[in-house]
Parts: C-alpha cells; structure tokens; sequence
C-alpha cells in the first residue's frame, strides 16, 4: 500500500511539474522583448566585426525586435542567420523570462592572411576556412605574399586549391609553435612555388623549399635558433637554407 502512495505522490509530482513548465513557457511567449543585446568573444584576436555591425545586419531583416512579444520572434531563425555572416564561428541566441533577448558570438580566428598578385586579401583561419577582409578590421596575423593568383572568390574549399592548402599547413605549425608564432611574420611565394620566410628578428631569409618532409625542416629552424643562432648572433646571416636534408646550410653577410 505504501508503494502504491508513493508512486501516486511522484505522478502527482510530475503533473504538477509539467503543467507548472507550460504555464512558463505559454508566460513566456507573451513576454514582450525589453532589450536586445550581443556579445563577441573575440579570443585575444582583433575584431573582425563590431556588435553594431550585426546588430544592423538583425535590424535590416528583422527591423527592431524590441517591443515585440516573443512568440512573435523567431530565434532559430536569427541565429542561422548570424551564423551565416563570414565572420561568425557560432552564434547562440536565447531569451530570458523577463524578455531580454541575447546573442551570444564567437568569432572566427584568422591564422594568416593571403595577399594575392593583385593586391587582394582574405584569412584562413584555423578551421581551414577562407574569410573576407573587413575594411577598418585589419587582423595581426601572419602574412603570405608572392605569387599568388588566387582570389576569395575561388576559395570555396582551400582543399580544392594544391598551393592554399600547403600554405594553412604551414600557417597552422607556426601558430602552434611558441617561437615561431612571434618569430616569423611573412611566407613569401617564390616564382618556383617554393616558399621563404621573413622573421621578426634577425635581418636573414629563411629558405624553406616546398612542402615535402614540413616537420624535419620545422625541426631543424627551430634547433638552429635555439643553439646555433645564438652563438653567432641574429643578424649574422643573411639567409639560412632547410631545404638539405640533415643539415642547415646558411649564408654569412
């Protein structure tokens, strides 16, 4: 007997819990939207976008949604469509009980820039993803230059292009490296689509080669400026060459 009391307390429980939520959310709906605010976690990265920029871009579809009751307002929809904008990596959008509506963004974070023969640029960003410029949004990032005859218009997938894909190889092993993500500050293209670095320190070229055995050469920069270049001083050299195997070949001013 008690058993069957028990179990009829906790149905009676949970009856009382789901009709207690619907009321919420049927409240809820008719709850009018009191304010509307964004936030961006730009990661430590430059902003790419600024939140009156999306803000706009909600406004010229939506028009204000402030006044308006919930139910009329769609937030899937308003989240697809931020998280449509290049510069978005993820947008989550969600209302309150008292009816404020927020947005909550992360950027996309930019790896290196590519600077094509025409004086055009887009990112890549960590994902593999090309992204636009965003004119009074310059991003610090590595710089790839040379020659280059790619446009944004052609990045659907940098997979589809040989040369943009090697490139975020090598853009994404110097951002992961702790010295060489504040050593080196330029991949330039050489007319043999081969590539040279430029450093931050040290008045020399690095020549890197083509893509084939990355990891050894990386390997080899880095003990040669953890052990060689010190001794020799940075501006020793005017270039220093990783493209023999075993050895680091360099060239005295």
């Amino acid at each position: 007997m008690n058993r069957v009391l028990h179990i009829i307390f906790w149905v009676i429980i949970a009856a009382g819990i789901s009709v207690l939520v619907s009321f919420i959310e049927a409240k809820h709906k008719q709850t009018t939207c009191t304010s509307f605010d964004i936030s961006i976690e730009y990661d430590d990265d430059d902003p790419l976008i600024s939140v009156d920029e999306i803000r706009q871009i909600i406004y010229d579809s939506f028009d204000t949604l402030i006044g308006k009751k919930l139910i009329d307002i769609d937030p899937v929809q308003i989240e697809n469509m931020v998280n449509e904008i290049d510069f978005v990596a993820n947008a989550d959008v969600y209302t309150s009980i008292t009816g404020k509506m927020n947005i909550s963004v992360t950027q996309r974070k930019p790896i290196v820039r590519i600077v094509n023969n025409a004086n055009q640029s887009f990112y890549i960003d960590k994902t593999g993803e090309a992204v636009p410029t965003n004119k009074g949004f310059p991003s610090r990032v590595l710089i790839t230059n040379g020659f280059i005859d790619i446009n944004y218009s052609d990045t659907l997938s940098i997979f589809n292009n040989s040369k943009l894909a090697e490139i975020y190889r090598l853009a994404t092993y110097i951002q992961n490296d702790p010295l060489l993500k504040i050593q080196i500050e330029q991949i330039y293209v050489t007319k043999n689509r081969e590539y040279e670095f430029v450093p931050k320190v040290g008045r020399h070229i690095i020549i890197f080669g083509g893509i084939e055995n990355m990891n050894e050469k990386f390997k080899k920069l880095l003990v040669f400026y953890h052990q060689g270049i010190n001794n020799a001083g940075w501006n020793t050299y005017k270039s220093i060459n990783l493209k023999f195997e075993n050895q680091v070949v360099c060239s005295k001013r």
